[in-house]
């Protein structure tokens, strides 16, 4: 016979902190690929600004053309750097995310993951690890380069428009 087993805790408040958890690191991972669409819809919006204004090289003025131009490239580089995973994992291992765990061996991986979610404290910090990293590193930083692309397009879109007007004028 063993010792005096301790009371389990009750079912519910269990799956609702599992289900908080995962509902909210599923929100994050949404939020990180819609980020991704987004800097894909840009740079191929970026590469149409570059293609017509080439194209119509001749019929546009220099500086509208410079300004399409630069414009397009920025918002393509800032898409670019959205989207390019970061070189290393902040902080501790990460047994949740790849470039983190990447460096430990197979038995290594799966001891501490079995350790993980044997101790529901462990489990727990964890995920909320992993969230708070989506949050402040990934995501902020997705997000401020995504907003950059789009206003660098943005910019040059209504400045080339406003100097071709006034290169209308008369």
């Amino acid at each position: 016979m063993s010792g005096p087993q301790l009371p389990e805790e009750p079912l519910i408040p269990r799956l609702l902190a599992s289900n908080a958890l995962r509902a909210n690191l599923s929100k994050h991972m949404l939020l990180n690929q819609m980020a991704d669409q987004k800097a894909s819809m840009i740079m191929t919006a970026a590469s149409l600004v570059i293609t017509i204004s080439l194209t119509q090289a001749r019929s546009l003025e220099l500086a509208t053309i410079a300004l399409l131009l630069t414009s397009g490239v920025l918002a393509i580089l800032f898409s670019i750097f959205a989207i390019i995973p970061p070189l290393q994992a902040h902080g501790r291992t990460n047994l949740f995310y790849f470039r983190s765990f990447a460096e430990l061996s197979e038995q290594e991986f799966c001891s501490q993951f079995k350790e993980t979610i044997v101790d529901k404290e462990q489990l727990y910090d964890a995920y909320l690890h992993e969230i708070y990293y989506l949050g402040r590193y990934r995501l902020t930083r997705k997000y401020a380069l995504i907003r950059n692309g789009l206003w660098a397009l943005l910019i040059g879109l209504c400045s080339a428009a406003v100097l071709t007007l006034v290169h209308m004028i008369p």
